[in-house]
């Protein structure tokens, strides 16, 4: 397989989710700026995004939820997701597609706030309102933290690669979490797994707990 990515976005919850499952895969390294590999991406995904898979038959997939409930069947005595027709992994991906839609989501005006408003003052607005539709998804998520080492439960799934990528971004924006104790926690134990570690490493994201 191969395997498109970028540091420090989206696509490290595929990164972990390779590592985590033992897959043989060629990591391709995406840079914009250094323009490495842009050509490629473009070339397989035409939207220019990552992450971006290319199966060992040769088939794209995109998008994380995608690529990460794909990535899990490939090896499923790993158990990062349920079999299918289970309860468990309905749940598991309703967090993939929570993560997907709404909290990875929330964080975009931040990154696109100077092509939203021309002026400081309203961009500083656009992004006021989108912490504070962040802080409402983070209490959810620390609510249903209790009593969990994980999202699920007190197993590592593809959600959590997922949920703990996005929840790395807070600190970029400069968004506290240390008023959650589930979610520090959480974020802790997430990031001391040794896959977890290699992919960071990899990524030169050594320092990305919030």
């Amino acid at each position: 397989m191969k395997f498109y990515f970028s540091t420090a976005t989206c696509s490290t919850a595929c990164h972990i989710a390779l590592e985590e499952l033992g897959l043989e895969y060629t990591p391709i390294e995406v840079s914009w700026k250094r323009d490495q590999n842009v050509a490629e991406l473009n070339k397989v995904n035409p939207l220019g995004a990552v992450p971006v898979l290319i199966t060992k038959q040769g088939k794209t997939l995109t998008q994380n939820a995608a690529i990460l409930e794909y990535l899990a069947d490939q090896n499923p005595t790993a158990k990062l997701l349920a079999e299918k027709d289970s309860f468990e992994r309905n749940q598991t991906m309703s967090w993939v597609a929570f993560v997907a839609s709404d909290l990875q989501k929330a964080f975009s005006p931040f990154f696109q706030s100077k092509e939203m408003a021309d002026t400081e003052s309203a961009q500083n607005q656009i992004k006021e309102f989108a912490a504070k539709k962040i802080h409402s998804l983070l209490d959810y998520i620390e609510q249903n933290l209790v009593g969990k080492d994980y999202i699920i439960g007190n197993h590592f799934t593809i959600a959590d690669a997922y949920l703990f990528t996005i929840l790395g971004w807070t600190k970029w924006v400069k968004i506290s979490i240390v008023g959650h104790k589930n979610i520090t926690s959480y974020m802790k134990r997430v990031f001391e797994r040794p896959a977890v570690q290699n992919v960071l490493k990899k990524e030169n994201l050594t320092d990305y707990l919030p």
